[in-house]
């Protein structure tokens, strides 16, 4: 259940911005005050975190902190690619809307047109998406029934729903966080298009938004991954362990992605320039279900204050603004996207650094006050 990541955590710290420091009004002391929070929040010798800052089109923080391998002392730059547990969720929705796109799929397929069992009764390709289909979590069962000697796969998640586990909810119901229908809609995936999933998602999604380094990771047939982020956990005794290596690494589609931020920066203006999929369908990726979130969760997050949240394609939004988080053995990530001003935040870790520290509120702080003051000067 670590991908359902971290709100739980974040909730304990304090969100209230300092009164006393003014805002940054140059790009010099936005990075110094952002420079001052990661310098506060981590060590130089340990796994660290790489930053992205974009606005109106321009990179204005693409840096790292901290190492992305504790053995050769390496450091993480703005190129290290890092895991990004559940933040790969977006990547996932966009496969299927890609095959959306191809005509081999639609959002109100019946999952039963792919794998006829039982479980997927009145379950459609849209409820999986926005964790409404009601269906057992394959990945929460597999924590308990997997032997933890093997790789587990998504073919193997999909012949354990074959034996049509009991459903907590009917479908269309009720919102339920679900990794294992994201890791179904991988299997759906690669039975549309006949072609493995990271492969398809390869060409299909990450070369159309141009991250040229950027790939779904499968432990159980691992790739080269080009200045590759090491995940590290501190033990009792406070010593850093590579956690690479657990058997749940070998499922895609709610995790799995290693993405750098000169990639993810790309990623981002196609986004805004709408050039990954069809007109119609980017339309699409915001859009989201009528079932709202529950939200105590997620309070304390500064940018989300008493409205309603709810989940899109791989996006929870709330207003005008789209955030998803992530969280699995030795990395956590979050990411937020404004809708209504062209600004785009993303922090990625190779530790658990954001289940222990407000950085994530720290962060967004800083840049909104420095956004704004950008625009009073402007006017």
């Amino acid at each position: 259940m670590r991908r359902i990541w971290f709100l739980l955590i974040i909730v304990l710290f304090s969100c209230q911005s300092n009164p006393e420091k003014p805002g940054p009004t140059t790009l010099d002391q936005l990075h110094s005050r952002i420079d001052e929070v990661f310098d506060t929040n981590l060590r130089k010798d340990e796994p660290g975190a790489a930053l992205l800052i974009a606005y109106d089109g321009k990179m204005l923080m693409g840096k790292g902190y901290g190492l992305r391998d504790l053995e050769s002392k390496t450091p993480i730059t703005s190129s290290t690619n890092m895991r990004m547990a559940s933040v790969s969720k977006q990547f996932t929705a966009l496969t299927i809307l890609s095959l959306i796109d191809k005509g081999k799929l639609s959002l109100k397929d019946s999952v039963t047109s792919i794998y006829p069992y039982e479980i997927f009764e009145g379950v459609t390709i849209e409820q999986l998406i926005n964790h409404t289909s009601g269906i057992a979590d394959a990945e929460e069962a597999f924590f308990a029934i997997w032997d933890s000697t093997k790789i587990a796969e998504n073919k193997d998640l999909v012949d354990w729903y074959a034996a049509n586990p009991v459903s907590p909810a009917k479908p269309g119901g009720k919102y339920r966080y679900n990794n294992g229908a994201y890791e179904l809609l991988a299997a759906i995936a690669e039975e549309s298009s006949g072609m493995g999933f990271a492969q398809f998602a390869k060409e299909h999604v990450f070369q159309r938004a141009g991250m040229k380094e950027t790939n779904f990771f499968n432990l159980a047939h691992p790739i080269d991954i080009k200045e590759r982020a090491y995940c590290y956990q501190k033990d009792s005794v406070g010593n850093w362990n590579k956690v690479d290596g657990h058997f749940l690494n070998g499922l895609l589609g709610a995790g799995g992605v290693y993405t750098n931020i000169n990639d993810y920066f790309r990623y981002d203006q196609a986004l805004r320039k709408r050039t990954i999929l069809s007109d119609s369908l980017h339309d699409r990726i915001f859009s989201h279900s009528s079932m709202a979130l529950p939200t105590s969760d997620y309070r304390n997050f500064v940018f989300v204050h008493d409205d309603p949240i709810y989940y899109a394609m791989g996006w929870n939004i709330c207003r005008d603004i789209a955030f998803h988080g992530g969280g699995w053995f030795g990395t956590s990530t979050f990411v937020i996207r404004e809708l209504d001003r062209p600004l785009t935040i993303a922090i990625f870790t190779n530790s658990e650094l954001l289940f222990e520290s407000d950085l994530t509120n720290e962060v967004y702080e800083i840049v909104d006050d420095y956004v704004k003051n950008q625009e009073t000067i402007d006017h």
